[in-house]
C-alpha cells in the first residue's frame, strides 16, 4: 500500500469516526430517524412557544366611582377583592367583596342562580333577591346608617335600590364584569355606585 493510499484510508477512518458523521449517516441508513425527528422539532416549537404564550396570574381588582349621601363622588379602587363560587340550594351563587384600605369603604354583592356570563339584576325579579350592598366604613360596623342595601327604601319611603351586574367573562380560575348598584341605608340616605370594573380570581 502506497503513502497515498494509506492516508486516503486514515482520511476516512477518522470520517467514520466523527460522531456528526455518524449522525447524519444514522438519517441516510434509517430513513424513519427523519420522521422521529422531525416530530421532536414540532414538539419542542410547540412547548417553547407555549410557555411565552401562558401570561402569568394577575392580580384581581375593582374600581369605580361612589358617592354616599351629600358626599362628593370619589373613586373607589382596590386590589383587595375577593370572589367565590358554590352550590346553595342547588344553584350556583357567585359572592363578591371588596374593601378599599385607605377609607374602609366596600362593596358586598351575592348573586344567585348563576348561569355564566350575562346581566344579573339586583334584586332581581328571581323568586330569591340578588344582593347588593354599599358600605360607608367597614370598621365602622356598629353603626347601621354605614350599611347601604339594595332592598331598603330611601327617605319617601320608596324601595328605588337597584342594580346591575354584566358578567363578561368567567372561567374555573376567575370572573370579570361590570357594575352599577342604588342602595339606601336605614335613614334613607342614598349612596350610589358607577361604572365599577371588577377581575377578581375565584377562591376554591
Amino acid at each position: 500500500m502506497n503513502k497515498s493510499t494509506s492516508s486516503n484510508t486514515r482520511f476516512w477512518q477518522n470520517i467514520y469516526r466523527s460522531p456528526w458523521i455518524n449522525f447524519w449517516l444514522s438519517f441516510i441508513k434509517h430513513p424513519i430517524n427523519i420522521l422521529y425527528a422531525g416530530l421532536g422539532i414540532v414538539v419542542f416549537m410547540f412547548s417553547y412557544q407555549s410557555s411565552f404564550s401562558e401570561k402569568p396570574d394577575e392580580p384581581g381588582y375593582f374600581a369605580g366611582k361612589i358617592v354616599f349621601d351629600n358626599e362628593s363622588y370619589h373613586r373607589i379602587e382596590t386590589s383587595n377583592v375577593e370572589a367565590k363560587i358554590k352550590n346553595e340550594m342547588g344553584s350556583p351563587v357567585l359572592t363578591l367583596t371588596c374593601t378599599q384600605e385607605k377609607n374602609m369603604e366596600s362593596v358586598y354583592l351575592k348573586i344567585f342562580k348563576l348561569k355564566g356570563p350575562g346581566t344579573y339584576f339586583i334584586p332581581g325579579d328571581g323568586d330569591i333577591s340578588n344582593i347588593g350592598n354599599l358600605i360607608k366604613n367597614l370598621d365602622n360596623y356598629q353603626d347601621k346608617n354605614n350599611f347601604f342595601e339594595s332592598s331598603l327604601p330611601n327617605k319617601e319611603g320608596v324601595k328605588n335600590g337597584v342594580g346591575r351586574v354584566n358578567i363578561t367573562k368567567i372561567t374555573s380560575s376567575f370572573v370579570e364584569g361590570e357594575l352599577i348598584l342604588i342602595a339606601n341605608n336605614p335613614n334613607g340616605e342614598q349612596a350610589v355606585l358607577e361604572s365599577a370594573k371588577f377581575r377578581v380570581a375565584l377562591q376554591n
